[in-house]
């Protein structure tokens, strides 16, 4: 089975998207000094206002980045 050029960026966005929902779902507060260390480097500091909502939202977004990526992976199966 040979891959095209789109399926092997379908795929490796797939994994990707699976790999940011599972450190977001899992360790949403690694998630967040990740972001805060990249604005960091181009000069931006960026802290939560309220960090018990923003570790639940993280989560909720790992979430749907893994139910997003399982049905991409899925697709790229067919």
């Amino acid at each position: 089975m040979k891959l095209t050029l789109i399926e092997l960026i379908e795929n490796a966005t797939a994994v990707l998207a699976f790999l940011n929902g599972a450190i977001c779902l899992l360790n949403p507060g690694l998630a967040i000094r990740i972001q805060q260390k990249f604005y960091e480097k181009i000069n931006w500091k960026i802290e939560p206002i309220n960090l018990i909502k923003e570790l639940r939202n993280t989560r909720i977004m790992g979430l749907i980045s893994l139910i997003l990526s399982i049905i991409l992976i899925i697709h790229s199966l067919r």
